[in-house]
């Protein structure tokens, strides 16, 4: 069979050995045999030529070959056996013979070597690209003169823009997080002043008067021996139950009844870690967070000082905003922010401008 050539415009064959019927292309690759690079001087589905320093050792000897196309970005690599023979276009040219043409490697091959013929792929140097990937950058029409301003532009910008002061206000927000405040662990607990009645046995309610005046029995409380323990209200005051009725089981020593009055008032209560005591005790202020996301500021209870012990101490926060008796027994997330001379004032004042500006966007 007489040697076959593929005329292609965009790469030249290149001549072929003796016995060869297959197209011998210059398509750009590495022949790697022992760990030594050999440059690529020509490429077939059944032998490759190579041009570089062989070792005479291996002339006539079967190796493994790897065959390496350098990609933008990527390479491909295909491992097959050859045998090493002298030969080629120049001194130094050595022709790999595959040893197992038909083997795995011939599916991959045939497509890179049909596909830089066919035109798809290019050689740049020593890569391969894919042509025509970049598309013609479009002309602008003569007479038309070019807008430099669009509602695109402005519109892309003022995102842009906006996007930016979300990222700045996030970050600032987490600074000053970070920076500035410290979650006290645990949750603290909504509390009233007011007198609270225990039970004074284990049992079961067998009677509840809410309205019971001063001196009546406003619980009844029957133990398991079946004697009956009633409490009677100190006070003209008001009562309520915590969350018990009749045939509720009680133990005893647990709230029974709080008793208020028009002088009881609402605070939170919460035990503090000792390491959380200075913060608290230098703090610029004390932010309390209630189910449902209301937000309201407090201080230390005044009547109830700060004093470090052996345990976690209890301490008391009075709410700068009076809660309601309903908020009695609601926890509360507590925050202590701290003054950092006017950084802590200009931050909050940023942070409540971004917001706005948002809200009007």
């Amino acid at each position: 069979m007489e040697n076959a050539i593929v005329a292609n415009t965009a790469h030249q064959p290149l001549s072929l050995p003796d016995g060869n019927d297959h197209a011998i292309v210059d398509l750009p690759f590495i022949a790697v045999i022992d760990g030594r690079q050999f440059r690529g001087r020509g490429l077939s589905l059944v032998a490759a030529y190579v041009a570089g320093l062989m070792d005479p050792v291996t002339l006539n000897e079967t190796r493994i070959v790897r065959l390496v196309f350098q990609f933008d970005g990527f390479s491909v690599s295909l491992v097959l056996d050859a045998e090493i023979r002298e030969g080629g276009a120049g001194p130094g040219d050595v022709a790999l013979i595959f040893s197992r043409p038909t083997g795995e490697h011939l599916p991959q091959l045939r497509h890179v070597i049909n596909a830089y013929i066919a035109g798809d792929l290019v050689g740049v140097g020593q890569t391969i690209a894919v042509a025509g990937t970049a598309a013609p950058k479009a002309q602008k029409a003569p007479g038309v003169p070019e807008r430099r301003f669009s509602p695109r532009r402005v519109g892309g910008a003022l995102g842009l823009g906006l996007l930016s002061l979300a990222l700045v206000s996030i970050a600032g927000t987490l600074a000053y997080q970070r920076l500035f405040v410290t979650l006290v662990p645990g949750l603290g607990t909504v509390v009233s002043t007011g007198e609270v009645m225990r039970s004074t046995t284990t049992g079961q309610i067998v009677f509840l008067d809410l309205a019971a005046g001063q001196g009546d029995v406003a619980v009844a409380i029957q133990s398991a021996s079946g004697d009956v323990q009633s409490l009677v209200l100190p006070c003209d005051c008001t009562v309520t139950a915590l969350g018990l009725r009749e045939g509720s089981t009680v133990l005893i020593g647990e709230p029974v009844l709080t008793l208020g009055s028009d002088t009881d008032q609402v605070l939170v209560s919460a035990t503090v870690p000792s390491d959380v005591l200075f913060d608290l005790s230098s703090a610029a202020r004390i932010q309390l967070t209630l189910p449902g996301g209301q937000t309201v500021m407090a201080r230390i209870e005044p009547s109830q000082p700060v004093r470090v012990g052996t345990q976690d101490p209890m301490i008391l926060l009075r709410p700068d905003v009076p809660l309601g008796a309903d908020r009695v027994g609601d926890p509360a997330q507590i925050r202590i922010l701290q003054n950092w001379g006017g950084l802590t004032t200009w931050s909050a004042a940023l942070r409540t401008r971004i917001s706005t500006l948002f809200e009007k966007a």
